[in-house]
């Protein structure tokens, strides 16, 4: 169970951290350039006009891709950062950090625009936290007992 802990918490920075700056980044030149397949094919910005946002963040797809890239991306691209740099301990927090930041996301998106894939989201933000503050907890009884 605790190596499925782990495991999945690797996981989840890797998928969250490139599906949110790929995403984040492609939804920000969708309102910067027409591009050949923009965000926009795949839905409307007017999807947006629910969220208490002032207008300037709902009319394109920059300020949404911003904030996916800086909330969703950034930390799970930190915690990979220090999990290759040998930090498993901070890894795991940044992985915390980050399952707690995509909860909170999702359950905000959620109370304006209920959705499926925020659902999705959800639940995966939950197992993120939880196998993250699993691992962290695992990877702290090791330094106290003094193993590797």
């Amino acid at each position: 169970m605790d190596k499925m802990a782990r495991g999945f918490a690797l996981f989840m920075n890797w998928f969250n951290g490139v599906c949110a700056l790929v995403c984040g980044l492609w939804m920000m030149a969708s309102a910067l350039w027409a591009l050949p397949l923009s965000w926009n094919d795949w839905m409307p910005v007017s999807l947006l006009d629910p969220l208490p946002l002032p207008d300037f963040m709902k009319c394109d797809f920059l300020w949404p891709g911003l904030a996916l890239a800086l909330v969703n991306g950034v930390p799970n691209v930190v915690a990979l950062v220090l999990r290759f740099r040998g930090d498993l301990r901070a890894s795991y927090v940044w992985g915390c950090v980050a399952g707690a930041l995509l909860i909170a996301w999702t359950v905000f998106e959620m109370a304006f625009i209920p959705n499926g894939l925020s659902v999705f989201y959800l639940v995966l933000g939950i197992m993120q936290l939880a196998a993250s503050a699993r691992a962290t907890t695992l990877t702290s009884a090791k330094r106290t007992r003094g193993l590797p």
